[in-house]
């Protein structure tokens, strides 16, 4: 458990660190747009190849593929709904900050550092659909639901694809996926080429959400973080519930996928909103307190169980 906290603890270090250095100004005047650029384009599909390749798969953790996309899916397709008729800036909020998980960065560590080696598999293939909608999917659906504020998509299909499959991550899983259902094993050779590059994504993905985030004390501002932090919670109460409930795995396996249900807020999140014109300061702020909550949930979740004993 100590090993956990002190990770977090460098993690949440890193946070406060690209929050003060971007407040300085000597990172320029957008330093978050190009932080973002260099973990969308590099660390994080490294970090993706890395993952797959470093894992050995079983046909049954392949459900949580589907398992991981859904519970990503559900909460945007609810929030699209539920703000119809929001403000353009507001709907791009909710839509991208309600759904999906940071696995990468905060409960990959947990899971590595309290649980057998088998359970870094089940994170991977859940993860593996998370990415679905939060390496590219939500983007793209974005634009096509809220509209891009250059007035209308003339052609929706084409719009969507080419955002989609312009994202180097969500390419990434893509393929890794068909590799792991085929049975095809990627080679050590290009698992050990991307480990330096992937070993920086943690880095650079917790220092691009420092630059993001904007403290406010606007009433209206905070009514619409504690909209997200509550939507968000309650899907995962009821996630948790439907995972105990239904998937065919063992206690262990669920108790995984349930520390999976409560991690922060994806650090793509802020990057989309900012690419799609909405408030990334607030949702680099929303997105924050979420790693805060998946603090204290995670790690109430392991001692309640004792699997830290």
């Amino acid at each position: 458990m100590e090993g956990v906290l002190i990770k977090v603890a460098a993690f949440v270090a890193i946070i406060f660190a690209g929050y003060f250095a971007g407040r300085s100004g000597s990172f320029g005047k957008r330093p978050g747009e190009v932080v973002s650029k260099i973990v969308f384009m590099f660390t994080l599909p490294c970090s993706v190849v890395h993952a797959f390749g470093s894992a050995q798969f079983t046909p049954q953790l392949l459900v949580l593929v589907p398992v991981g996309l859904a519970c990503a899916f559900v909460p945007y397709v609810v929030a699209a709904i539920v703000s119809r008729r929001c403000e353009r800036d507001d709907r791009v909020f909710y839509m991208l900050n309600i759904c999906g998980f940071n696995i990468g960065c905060f409960a990959l560590p947990y899971v590595q550092a309290l649980f057998s080696p088998e359970m870094a598999v089940a994170v991977c293939m859940f993860d593996a659909g998370n990415a679905m909608m939060m390496t590219g999917g939500a983007y793209a659906l974005t634009g096509l639901v809220a509209g891009t504020g250059k007035g209308p998509i003339e052609q929706p299909l084409k719009f969507v694809m080419k955002r989609l499959f312009s994202s180097l991550p969500f390419d990434a899983y893509l393929i890794l996926i068909v590799l792991a259902v085929f049975d095809i094993q990627i080679p050590q050779q290009v698992v050990a080429f991307t480990e330096p590059i992937a070993n920086a994504n943690a880095f650079c993905a917790m220092l691009m959400l420092g630059l993001m985030i904007g403290f406010t004390s606007a009433g209206a501002k905070l009514k619409k973080v504690a909209i997200i932090l509550g939507a968000r919670a309650l899907f995962s109460i009821a996630f948790c519930m439907l995972t105990f409930a239904f998937l065919p795995f063992d206690f262990m396996t669920k108790l995984v996928v349930c520390i999976l249900l409560w991690a922060p807020a994806s650090a793509m999140g802020p990057t989309f909103t900012l690419w799609c014109g909405g408030d990334e300061k607030l949702a680099g702020l929303s997105n924050g307190i979420t790693i805060v909550e998946a603090i204290v949930v995670a790690t109430a979740i392991v001692l309640a169980t004792g699997v830290a004993a």
